[in-house]
């Protein structure tokens, strides 16, 4: 058998798929093959299931640790780890668990996977300095327009359909905590981080849009009438300015280019 086809039926042999691998694995005068594998089995099962509740502390508070344990094995017979660091494991599980029965039926466990990915993403995503409200303020007013913005590497922008970001500290706190399921809300939330702290933040869902369209490459300009095609157009232009200024004051922008000579985009 050559490596590829070992390779393969290994990850069978782990995954439960077949038994093929068996043929290459040496029993001896104490164990089977198969005994001997399944140590291996179990152990590779065991340590992905440990990282999953590492990377989503708040969603295996929310579960409950066996109930975490049932979820984490079917998502990892679903999805195996694809990746040579068991850091990425875990990348699809809000995807995951809002396309999987049961739990696609409470929208809480895949808001509650998506924040607990953004956090440790926030965590781990390249540092880079951050753009502050000087650096606006050196942009010449003729050229306002035409700013756009280039965002921190460590910020993750995503809309939540139940109070997760509320939930999590209180739950990872103390998992006992009573919790309403039926509550729902319409909002978004940034992670990111600034040095050595994450943070997060609860925006609305316009503020969500204006900074995905910013994200996407559109300009000052342009957020200022996608703002306005939602709110009083007299109201607009105030609301977008705390929009932008909230952004440098939290340290989410990494430059200000704008259209101009000497411009950084």
């Amino acid at each position: 058998m050559d490596l590829l086809r070992t390779e393969r039926a290994f990850q069978d042999g782990l995954l439960g798929r077949s038994q093929d691998i068996l043929q290459q694995v040496r029993g001896n005068a104490r164990e089977t093959a198969e005994t001997m594998f399944g140590i291996y089995r179990n152990a590779y099962w065991a340590r992905l299931v440990e990282s999953l509740g590492i990377d989503f502390p708040g969603l295996k508070a929310l579960m409950g640790d066996q109930g975490f344990d049932r979820m984490a094995r079917a998502y990892i017979a679903r999805h195996p780890s694809q990746h040579p660091s068991i850091r990425w494991a875990g990348r699809n599980l809000a995807a995951f668990l809002a396309a999987e029965a049961p739990y696609r039926d409470d929208p809480w466990f895949a808001d509650m996977a998506r924040f607990d990915w953004a956090l440790a993403f926030a965590f781990d995503a390249p540092d880079a300095p951050a753009a502050g409200l000087a650096d606006l303020a050196g942009v010449p007013p003729e050229f306002w327009g035409s700013v756009r913005l280039r965002f921190h590497p460590t910020l993750d922008a995503f809309r939540i359909a139940t109070p997760v970001d509320e939930a999590r500290p209180r739950l990872i706190e103390n998992a006992d905590i009573a919790l309403d399921h039926a509550a729902r809300c319409e909002r978004a939330v940034m992670a990111w981080r600034i040095e050595y702290d994450v943070k997060f933040r609860a925006i609305d869902l316009l503020e969500h849009a204006a900074l995905q369209a910013m994200r996407d490459g559109a300009t000052f300009g342009d957020m200022c009438e996608l703002v306005a095609r939602e709110i009083d157009p007299d109201a607009a232009p105030l609301r977008t300015a705390q929009i932008l200024q909230g952004w440098l004051e939290w340290g989410i922008v990494a430059t200000v280019g704008h259209d101009g000579l000497g411009s950084a985009a």
